[in-house]
């Protein structure tokens, strides 16, 4: 695959995970705490399809940047990982501020936000 097909299929796959996080908001019976669970299992599997569709070294810049960012997730998310002075529950709400960051930052790269 090449690297322009590759950045239009990440565009694809964060339009499509929008979309979806948008549409949570049409269930308004959700908790507010339920809504944002939903939402981040959305980035979440966003950004591993995304991490699937990059090249191992890609020459565009803004794959790069995309790449890069996904790896400055995984190091924070591997640093949260191995505190050991925390609560799960911190742990978690941690966890999912870094998720949703790194999605966010993301989209603003690619000019979707």
């Amino acid at each position: 695959m090449d690297e322009q097909s590759a950045l239009t299929q990440v565009r694809t796959a964060l339009i499509a995970a929008l979309e979806a996080r948008r549409g949570l908001v049409a269930f308004s019976r959700l908790e507010a705490v339920e809504m944002d669970q939903h939402a981040r299992t959305v980035e979440r599997g966003a950004l591993d399809q995304i991490r699937g569709l990059l090249p191992d070294a890609p020459a565009d810049p803004q794959l790069q940047q995309v790449q890069t960012r996904l790896g400055r997730m995984e190091d924070a998310l591997q640093g949260l990982a191995a505190r050991t002075n925390i609560q799960e529950r911190s742990r978690a709400l941690e966890r999912d501020d870094i998720t949703w960051r790194a999605f966010e930052d993301i989209a603003w790269l690619l000019g979707m936000r």
